[in-house]
């Protein structure tokens, strides 16, 4: 019997430097099929725009909003872009993951996938993360047919 993969994005804090305030987040990735876990630094605040700005996604058929940090490329340790866009006009949206270690084989590698999901949904990600503070809750969590 073939187990499926649960579609969600989840976002561990694994560590905060009481020094800088950084925050060790470890993603994770799913649409089902595949899936991705990728290591960052960031803030408190680290999602906070790109959660503004889904929460009210769609403000038009080719709206898109963006969540970038780093490069790809020996310059940064590694990438990480979550776009969201609409992929259909009846109110069907995608979230573009696109994550990349850059270290040095064997330990490379990049993920490139989409997480398919109502605007309505992506309404509820968006407020989530808003209210999400990562010193308080280390655990974020979210599935597209969540309510």
């Amino acid at each position: 019997m073939k187990m499926k993969m649960k579609t969600k994005i989840q976002i561990n804090v694994l560590s905060i430097d009481a020094r800088d305030d950084t925050i060790h987040f470890q993603s994770y990735f799913s649409n089902g099929h595949c899936s991705t876990t990728l290591e960052t630094y960031g803030y408190a605040n680290e999602f906070q725009d790109f959660a503004k700005k889904i929460t009210e996604f769609p403000k038009s058929i080719d709206d898109v909003a963006i969540y970038k940090l780093g490069e790809r490329g020996i310059k940064w340790a590694y990438y990480l872009l979550i776009k969201v866009y609409c992929s259909q006009p009846n109110g069907r949206a995608s979230i573009r993951i696109e994550a990349t270690n850059n270290s040095i084989s064997p330990y490379y590698h990049e993920s490139i996938f989409e997480i398919e999901s109502q605007a309505a949904s992506l309404n509820r990600l968006g407020k989530s993360l808003l209210h999400w503070n990562p010193r308080e809750s280390k655990k974020f969590e979210w599935t597209p047919n969540q309510q």
